[in-house]
């Protein structure tokens, strides 16, 4: 179970990262707050590398969210990268925001729990450290099942959106049964208006076609009386 414990780069870090303990009374508060969540991933460590970042309003709808390949890099820099992204978006929009991550080693490291022996690392981390505490946000980690959305536009980022199921595809938006057919190739589309399909010519009549040549009645024509 994922811990309620935020971390903030204000506190005494003894106290807070002490379990039951540390003041929040300083933390902001209020509309402009928001839920992120980051998560980067390497093939090869380091190998091929993608970033993912993602913001979630009150209600816990996606706020804004990002999917960056990374180049070559390890899959630490990857999650710090991913860090970056987020905080660099919570401070565009000059919000706050509770941050959280499955990786032990970026948290702890930011949250100074844990040294930095790397050098590589230590520019990424000084650098969200800064925007930690210019944005007043905080970072806590969650396990990974709790990551999912991150940890799903990190993969995203490396391999590009994966298609529906062919199912999903196929399936129309524009309920068949509501066509009606006049001839062979000629089909009449009912609703709030009608429109005419055009089988053999494959075409509409409704402005969804006239402005891009591809349409919700065609589809569903297509789909029942075939190709």
């Amino acid at each position: 179970m994922a811990s309620n414990q935020f971390l903030d780069l204000d506190s005494d870090w003894d106290d807070v990262l002490a379990p039951g303990t540390g003041d929040r009374s300083h933390r902001p508060s209020g509309k402009d707050r928001l839920r992120g969540h980051f998560d980067g991933a390497s093939r090869g460590n380091p190998g091929e590398a993608g970033a993912g970042a993602v913001l979630f309003d009150e209600s816990g709808a996606p706020a804004w969210e990002c999917a960056r390949p990374l180049g070559k890099r390890t899959n630490n820099e990857a999650e710090y990268l991913a860090l970056l992204l987020l905080l660099e978006e919570v401070e565009r929009r000059g919000i706050s925001a509770d941050i959280l991550g499955d990786s032990q080693l970026v948290v702890n490291q930011v949250t100074g729990r844990w040294k930095i022996n790397e050098p590589r690392l230590r520019e990424l981390a000084d650098r969200a450290m800064d925007l930690l505490r210019r944005t007043k946000s905080s970072i806590s980690w969650v396990p990974r099942d709790q990551n999912a959305a991150a940890d799903r536009l990190s993969n995203i980022a490396l391999d590009g959106p994966k298609e529906p199921p062919r199912s999903s595809r196929e399936r129309p938006a524009f309920d068949p049964d509501r066509l009606e057919r006049v001839t062979d190739s000629i089909l009449i589309a009912h609703g709030t208006e009608d429109y005419a399909v055009d089988l053999l010519h494959r075409a509409c009549t409704c402005p969804a076609f006239q402005r891009s040549r591809q349409c919700k009645h065609l589809d569903a024509a297509l789909v029942r009386f075939g190709k």
